[in-house]
């Protein structure tokens, strides 16, 4: 199986490099222009200008302030910015290890060997478990050479270990989730489509339970719900909660995926 998880990383290990260097170069940017930012006072007078609704859909908090570069961080990227990305990298993973072989026929040459169906899933599983990893881990390192190196940086390390573990669940959550909606279609646009819809829902979700407490509720139907910034910030309140929830949903998915492949008929 060692050979299929090889194969799968060479022929996807572009793009997976691609998203974990761009996010990490854009952290480190916001890292590095947060002491000037500050310093001028730029950042909070702009931000003071902005509608509530919007700071919330950011998830922004004119209360809590920009203490820490993680503060910023929790809105410029972490917010609204990190779901979208989240939903993409994830999405386009999918599809490149399950649905585009289905629909184009490549799927053949890999179970014309002695490659069963489950193997191959594992496969792919481990795939996206990896690429998932390195992101975060990417991230992670960028921010803690922020913080030794730049002047006028300092990062909580338990906040940001809140902040990368959460997004890790997260991103292994999503992860199941688009995978298992790749087992069930042959066609890759279908996939993406309905795997991809159901995501931006979580994301207008997510948006519409800030604009009011009248909204609240819609944050119950979004996994994005999962990954408040604000708590994050906060504390461990609902931390541990959230993790528990988060590897439920990803063993779900997986589960059903291993379930969908094996009993599937492909059109190969």
């Amino acid at each position: 199986m060692m050979t299929i998880i090889w194969s799968l990383l060479k022929h996807n290990g572009k793009p997976i490099t691609a998203y974990a260097v761009g996010t990490s170069l854009y952290l480190l940017m916001l890292a590095a222009l947060y002491p000037s930012m500050m310093k001028t006072g730029l950042l909070e007078a702009k931000l003071q200008a902005l509608p509530p609704e919007v700071l919330k859909a950011f998830q922004y908090d004119k209360v809590t302030g920009f203490d820490n570069v993680l503060d910023l961080l929790g809105g410029n990227y972490y917010g609204l910015i990190f779901q979208i990305i989240a939903s993409l990298f994830l999405l386009s993973l999918a599809a490149r290890l399950l649905a585009r072989p289905i629909d184009n026929g490549e799927l053949i040459l890999y179970l014309a060997a002695p490659i069963t169906r489950h193997q191959y899933t594992a496969s792919a599983m481990i795939v996206m478990l990896l690429a998932s990893t390195c992101l975060v881990l990417c991230n992670t390192f960028v921010l803690v050479m922020a913080d030794w190196f730049v002047s006028g940086v300092s990062i909580d390390g338990m906040t940001l270990v809140r902040f990368q573990v959460n997004a890790l669940f997260l991103l292994y959550a999503i992860g199941g989730f688009t995978l298992c909606i790749a087992t069930l279609f042959d066609d890759e646009r279908r996939a993406f489509s309905i795997a991809g819809s159901v995501l931006v829902l979580s994301i207008v979700l997510t948006i519409g339970a800030g604009l009011s407490e009248k909204t609240d509720w819609m944050r119950y139907g979004s996994i994005f719900s999962l990954f408040n910034t604000q708590q994050l910030l906060e504390g461990t309140r609902h931390f541990f909660w959230h993790l528990l929830i988060l590897v439920g949903i990803s063993v779900l998915f997986r589960i059903g995926a291993f379930i969908s492949f094996r009993k599937r008929s492909l059109s190969i």
